[in-house]
């Protein structure tokens, strides 16, 4: 068997970024809300409460408006939807 090499950490993601850059992707930093902090979760706990407390509202609006369009369309008449412009066409030959 051949000789493993060893790498530092260092050396590892110094390679392992080089081959994504390689496959051209770039390096990004983002940003995300610090969870261990009281406050943030306090504060994400609260904007999810009150998007739950929506969830019932809009189910019910939705509900409505499928409701109102049901009612317009078994008010319309009776049609053909098939296109009246199709049927006009020649049928195509080969």
């Amino acid at each position: 068997m051949g000789v493993r090499e060893t790498f530092t950490g260092a050396q590892r993601v110094a390679k392992r970024r080089a081959a994504l850059r390689a496959d051209g992707l770039r390096p990004r930093q983002i940003w995300l809300p610090n969870l261990r902090d009281p406050k943030v979760r306090a504060e994400i706990e609260a904007d999810a409460a009150a998007l739950a407390g929506q969830a019932q509202r809009w189910e019910d609006v939705l509900s409505d408006v499928a409701g109102l369009a049901s009612e317009v369309l078994d008010s319309l008449p009776p049609h053909d939807w098939r296109d009246e412009r199709l049927s006009k066409r020649k049928p195509r030959t080969r």
